[in-house]
Formats: structure tokens, C-alpha cells, sequence
């Protein structure tokens, strides 16, 4: 069952100093890909940006993104490794857990579709607001609307949460929850959830579990990756490439 921890990292110092201004100081002025819109549930494209600009961007800007550039599953520590002195993970991860951490990072309004992941995962809110909508593992594959769209890590849904509750709506089945800075969520594997930004966003999320568990699920994604670029799985039809050549560049550059 997800549970929600209140402001457990609270204490943490990036939650005490980070802002996106504060970030886009510090950050290399290397190019980044966004994804633009909801790739779960839509067509995928991508835009080109630079990491330093499209954070500056982000500062005070509270109304949704008209275009939703979403910087996802993102190695910021890799980015700027001396970031990873604000962050305390070893607070909350299992002793022993291999973990690995990515961020989230975008304007509001920006959101990943509906989808249940293959690992566990804490969520923490670093920067802003965040709504997570929650439906309990079975409820999609119920109703019929599992996604044949490929991803390495997770199974998508063809409907978003909203359309499943109006649609169904039984009780005990559906849930939301507001995610504020220091915040922790943990969202079980198979629990299906979509992902809303309320205001501009930073978080970080670490899938994790016994070395034993984690390794043998790459294992396993390794091949179905490998099926996939081969052309034996979900070809055209996934998150990692883009539905027709790159666009634009981000209006953030």
C-alpha cells in the first residue's frame, strides 16, 4: 500500500535552499533533452535545451507550460556532484537496497501518464507542489485500457486516472495525494499512479529493493529492451523515441 511521510526530509538542506534560480547558478550550461507533453499517454517528442536556461525558466513562473518541457528521469547529481551533500537518501532507503536516484524537473501543469512502475519507489519533493493520483494494482488491467505503447521500466495506461474514476469509481480504488517540499511517498511496484505538477517542480525519485530483485529485473528489461531495438517490441510505438524527428529547439535555450 503508498504511504505518505509528511515533511520526513524536511531537514534535508536541499529543501531548505534549492530554488531553481539557485540550481541554474550552479549547473554546467550543457544541452538536455525534454520531453514535450505526455509521452505516456500521447504521441513522444522531444526538444533540445540548455540545462542552465531551461532552470532559470523555471523561477517563479507558476502558470502551466503551455507546451509541458518536462526534464525526466534526469541524473542531476551526475550533473552537479556537489548537490549530493543537500540530499540524505541514506535516511530513508532499506540498509543494504540498491538504489538508483533520477530527478523530475519541470514548469506546472507538466505531468507523466498513467503507469505502474516494475520497482518500488520513494518519492521525495524537493522544490514545489506535486499531485500524485493513485489506482490500485488490477483496476487497469480490469477495465481493459492497458497500454501496448513500450517503456523499459513500467507499463503505461491508454486512459488517464481521471477518466478511469469517472468511469468507474469504485471505492478504495482510487486516491490522490499533494506532495509539498520534504514530503516522501512511497509508491509500491504494480500500484498504478499519474503525476501532475501544481507548481514548478524538483523531484527525485530512487526505484529500489535487494540487490537479488533489482538485478534480475534489469536482467529482464534488459532483454525486452533488446527485443525492442530489434524491432520485436512496441516498435514505433514508445517513450524513448520520438514519434518524428526532434523539434524545435526548447524556448528555454
Amino acid at each position: 500500500m503508498p504511504a505518505v511521510f509528511k515533511g520526513l526530509a524536511s531537514q534535508w538542506p536541499a529543501v531548505k535552499k534549492w530554488d531553481f534560480a539557485y540550481l541554474s547558478s550552479l549547473v554546467p550550461d550543457i544541452e538536455v533533452k525534454v520531453v514535450a507533453g505526455n509521452r505516456e499517454q500521447g504521441k513522444t517528442h522531444f526538444a533540445r535545451s540548455s540545462l542552465k536556461a531551461y532552470l532559470a525558466s523555471l523561477q517563479g513562473n507558476e502558470l502551466p507550460d503551455k507546451d509541458q518541457l518536462y526534464l525526466k528521469e534526469f541524473d542531476l547529481l551526475e550533473a552537479v556532484p556537489q548537490l549530493k551533500g543537500d540530499l540524505k537518501p541514506n535516511e530513508l532507503f532499506p540498509t543494504k537496497a540498491k538504489v538508483a536516484v533520477q530527478s523530475w524537473i519541470g514548469p506546472a501543469g507538466a505531468r507523466t501518464g498513467l503507469h505502474h512502475d516494475y520497482l518500488d519507489n520513494l518519492a521525495v519533493e524537493i522544490v514545489g507542489k506535486k499531485r500524485f493520483y493513485l489506482i490500485r494494482p488490477g483496476v487497469v488491467e480490469r477495465l481493459g485500457v492497458v497500454s501496448s505503447k513500450y517503456d523499459s521500466w513500467a507499463t503505461l495506461a491508454q486512459s488517464t486516472a481521471a477518466e478511469l474514476a469517472e468511469g468507474d469509481g469504485k471505492p478504495g480504488d482510487y486516491f490522490f495525494v499533494d506532495l509539498e517540499p520534504g514530503d516522501v511517498l512511497h509508491v509500491p511496484a504494480g500500484w498504478w499512479h499519474e503525476v501532475t505538477n501544481l507548481t514548478p517542480c524538483l523531484l527525485f525519485g530512487g526505484f529500489y529493493g535487494t540487490k537479488t530483485a533489482v538485478n534480475s529485473r534489469w536482467a529482464w528489461v534488459m532483454v525486452r529492451d533488446l527485443l525492442h531495438r530489434m524491432g520485436w517490441l512496441g516498435a514505433n510505438n514508445c517513450t524513448c523515441h520520438p514519434a518524428k524527428r526532434m523539434g524545435a529547439r526548447s524556448q528555454a535555450t
